[in-house]
This record gives C-alpha cells, structure tokens and sequence, in this order.
C-alpha cells in the first residue's frame, strides 16, 4: 500500500481493517487514528493480533520491516 493510499483511508462508524499484505494489516477507528497490526497464529492454533505502531509514525515500509521481523 503506498503512502497516498494510507492517508486517503477515511474514518467510518466502525473499526475495519485493510490488508497490506503477509498478515500485516492497518487498521482504521472512527475517529481517523490508524495502526498496524499484524494477524499471526499462536502455537494452540488461534489467531491473533499484534501492535507494530501507529500511522504514520510507522510508515509503510518500517511496518513491513517490524512484520518480517516477527515472522522470522
């Protein structure tokens, strides 16, 4: 996802979420604010979320940076 993509995101009445790629999503709240997230799955087979930081202090590529990291 570029960065003209993320900042066009407009907040809605609910939380959703936008998949970059890998697991790694950003996720946008209805108050405009957005982060990403990375969606893995844990050893007893459930899914979940992890915090990689807040758009856009993280940007883009560090995001997928943090993301690779974590899957290594």
């Amino acid at each position: 996802m570029s960065d003209t993509t993320l900042s066009g995101l407009e907040p809605e009445t609910g939380v959703y979420r936008e998949l970059d790629g890998n697991g790694l999503y950003i996720k946008v709240k209805p108050s405009g604010a957005k982060s990403w997230e990375l969606r893995y799955k844990k050893p007893d087979g459930k899914w979940s979320w992890v915090g990689l930081g807040g758009y856009p202090n993280v940007s883009a590529s560090l995001a997928r940076r943090k993301a690779s990291e974590l899957r290594a």
